[in-house]
């Protein structure tokens, strides 16, 4: 059975996101430093010359592949949420092998691809993420209390440190023509308490069931950029949730998007 987290990329957890800010590549507030892995969270709360100097302070050395950081700006006024910014660099290949080799050494797993692809379309690159904690986690707490504390103890209003790449969500993109076809994974999670999710208007979600796993297919309505469809659905043990997506120009039909999950295989 699909778990509500499992369907979140068909419905809005975008909006919710980008309504409260501290998620992956999301900056304090007016800040213009922006994550190279991700784009960040748009915020009109004014900030300082003083603090965007700190900033930029704490973010003089480039981040690389692999690397990600942590940034906690101690100032009311331009972090009024109490936020933290979270940056990484992700691992990018061009090779299915050279991606599996990594992700086996990062997390002990298997890269999962498809083992019959649509004629012509030609592998783009694969990208190896990390999971950032969502701002609702006890993770994310814990981390921005631990910032909070030090940079209050220090007398700093703005704080930095490395951040352990501990778990890989995974991102595969085939090309044809201008067309995009792109796979990712990620480790399930479920939404807390109260917290819910609204599908977003002109969207289409439709059940079916992929080697015995509930799936969701979704049509896209205006509001995905140039998304056409999707196909969602999890791990047979629910500890992993799998999104195919095509865009708007793509040709497959829904048939033939299942036919592509049906062929998947660890590599």
């Amino acid at each position: 059975m699909i778990k509500k987290s499992a369907a979140i990329t068909a419905l809005s957890l975008l909006v919710l996101i980008s309504a409260v800010s501290g998620t992956a590549g999301a900056v304090p507030a007016g800040s213009n430093n922006k994550s190279k892995a991700t784009a960040p969270v748009e915020q009109n709360t004014p900030i300082s010359s003083t603090i965007e100097a700190l900033i930029a302070k704490e973010n003089t050395v480039p981040l690389q592949a692999g690397e990600l950081k942590i940034l906690y700006v101690n100032d009311k006024k331009s972090n009024p949420h109490e936020t933290l910014s979270i940056s990484y660099m992700p691992y990018r290949f061009s090779s299915i092998n050279e991606a599996a080799q990594k992700l086996l050494s990062l997390s002990g797993k298997s890269l999962l691809i498809p083992t019959s692809l649509p004629e012509d379309y030609k592998l783009q690159d694969v990208v190896l993420n990390p999971v950032i904690p969502m701002f609702f986690s006890s993770e994310y707490k814990t981390l921005r209390d631990q910032l909070k504390a030090k940079a209050q103890a220090g007398g700093k209003k703005v704080i930095s440190q490395s951040l352990k790449w501990s778990n890989t969500e995974t991102s595969i993109t085939y090309l044809r023509n201008g067309e995009r076809l792109n796979l990712r994974s990620a480790p399930a999670y479920t939404l807390p308490e109260g917290v819910t999710l609204a599908q977003l208007p002109g969207d289409q979600d439709e059940s079916l069931t992929l080697n015995g796993v509930e799936a969701i297919y979704t049509v896209f309505g205006p509001h995905h950029g140039d998304r056409k469809v999707q196909l969602v659905w999890s791990s047979a043990d629910g500890s992993v949730d799998y999104t195919l997506t095509s865009t708007k120009n793509t040709a497959q039909t829904k048939a033939e998007l299942e036919a592509l999950v049906t062929s998947f295989t660890a590599q």
